[in-house]
C-alpha cells in the first residue's frame, strides 16, 4: 500500500530537469538547447563545460555556481540570480542578461560577442583579461568592478554606473561614457586608458580635479 501518497512528486521532478540535462550533457558531452528552465535552483553546483543554445532562464538561482569553460548562444537570462558564479574562460554570443544579479561574478578571461546586459546589478564582478566585442550594457551597475587588461570593442553604454571601477591598462578608445558614472574608476596616471575615448565635460572636470591637472 502507499498510504494515499503519490508514487511521484512531480513537483520535485520539475525543479531538477536542470540538474538531468546538465548529468547527461556532462556524461554525453552533449549540447544543451531549445529549452526554457524556470524557478530552477542550484547552489554550489557544477555546471563546468556544458554547452546551452537556445536556452531561456528566467527566475533562477545559480548563487555560487561554476560555469567555468562554458559556451552560450542565443541565451537569456531573465531575472536571475548569478552571484558569486565562476564565468571563467566562458564564451558568450548573442546573449542577453535581463534583470538579473551578478553581483560577484567572475569573467576572467571571458570572450562576450553581440551580448546585452539590461537593467542588471553586476557589481563588484571580475572581467580581468576578458574580450567583450560588439556588446551592449544598458542601464546596468558595475560598481567596484574589475575590467583590468581587457579588450573592450565596439562597446554600447547607456545610463551605466561604473563607480570605483578598475579599468587599468584597457583601452576605452572609441567608446561613448558620456550617458555613464565613472566616478572613482582606476585608470593609469596619464589617462591612457582615456585616449580617444567619449566623455561630458562634467566627467572632465571631475578628472582634473581627481588628477590635479592645471589648465593653463
Amino acid at each position: 500500500m502507499n498510504n494515499g501518497q503519490p508514487f511521484f512528486n512531480f513537483e520535485d521532478t520539475e525543479k531538477n530537469i536542470l540538474r538531468g540535462c546538465i548529468e547527461k550533457s556532462t556524461r554525453d558531452d552533449s549540447c544543451i538547447e531549445d529549452i526554457t528552465f524556470e524557478n530552477e535552483e542550484l547552489t554550489d553546483f557544477d555546471i563546468s563545460s556544458i554547452e546551452f543554445e537556445k536556452v531561456q532562464f528566467i527566475k533562477c538561482d545559480f548563487k555560487k555556481c561554476n560555469f567555468s569553460r562554458s559556451r552560450f548562444y542565443h541565451v537569456d537570462f531573465i531575472n536571475c540570480n548569478l552571484s558569486l558564479s565562476d564565468f571563467s574562460k566562458t564564451f558568450w554570443k548573442k546573449v542577453n542578461i535581463i534583470e538579473s544579479n551578478v553581483v560577484g561574478g567572475k569573467f576572467v578571461e571571458s570572450l562576450m560577442k553581440e551580448t546585452k546586459i539590461t537593467k542588471s546589478i553586476l557589481d563588484y564582478s571580475n572581467f580581468f583579461n576578458a574580450s567583450v566585442d560588439n556588446c551592449a550594457f544598458d542601464d546596468s551597475k558595475f560598481m567596484d568592478s574589475s575590467f583590468t587588461e581587457s579588450k573592450l570593442k565596439k562597446l554600447n553604454l547607456r545610463k551605466t554606473i561604473f563607480t570605483g571601477a578598475d579599468f587599468f591598462k584597457t583601452s576605452l578608445r572609441g567608446i561613448d561614457l558620456s550617458d555613464c558614472i565613472i566616478d572613482g574608476i582606476k585608470i593609469s596616471a596619464d589617462l591612457f586608458e582615456l585616449k580617444g575615448a567619449k566623455i561630458n565635460p562634467e566627467q572632465a572636470l571631475e578628472l582634473i580635479r581627481v588628477f590635479d591637472i592645471e589648465i593653463v
